[in-house]
């Protein structure tokens, strides 16, 4: 019995390595590549988190139970749509990332140039970065899960993260702009 149980520890064990590993290796397509710009000219953008929108939509069923009714519909069609959706919102996490990853590099800068008193807020930026890319790795499972079924892709924490990261890198540079 314990030679059974060994077995099925051993091979829960290997299913979470796999699991995990699949998911770093997603997450690593994530990371900008060192040539992109970190900010772009002109300022703040006016309202970023708008054109991640459409992320929310895209896959969302209703489309898709639309299709079902339709005349000449057959599955393959509704599962060729479902992964060339889940090819472009990768593309728009590909941009979150960048985009998340050059606001906190703007924080980072600010926080390195920035007076001793402000440098409790080395912290506040480690967890940003920390709830984020947890929140891409939750998104990224079940993005993963989705073409078999299985779990629904939610983007509002990962899309609440980028907002606490901008909220944040604008209260900063506030109080630091005087200094």
């Amino acid at each position: 019995m314990t030679s059974f149980l060994t077995i099925d520890v051993f091979a829960g064990c290997s299913a979470i390595l796999l699991v995990t590993g699949l998911i770093l290796a997603r997450l690593s397509a994530y990371r900008p590549a060192l040539e992109e710009p970190l900010a772009p000219e002109g300022g703040d953008e006016p309202d970023i988190l708008a054109k991640y929108q459409p992320m929310a939509r895209l896959l969302a069923d209703d489309d898709f139970e639309f299709l079902k009714t339709q005349p000449g519909y057959r599955p393959a069609i509704g599962a060729r749509l479902r992964q060339q959706r889940r090819r472009i919102f990768r593309l728009y996490l590909r941009e979150l990332a960048g985009d998340f990853h050059r606001l906190h590099s703007e924080a980072r800068e600010l926080v390195a140039n920035s007076p001793e008193q402000y440098s409790d807020l080395v912290w506040i930026l480690m967890r940003q970065q920390v709830t984020f890319w947890r929140a891409m790795a939750s998104v990224e499972l079940r993005l993963s899960m989705d073409w078999a079924g299985l779990g629904k892709v939610e983007v509002r924490g990962l899309l609440g993260a980028f907002e606490a990261m901008r909220l944040d890198l604008k209260r900063f540079q506030a109080p630091m702009a005087t200094v």
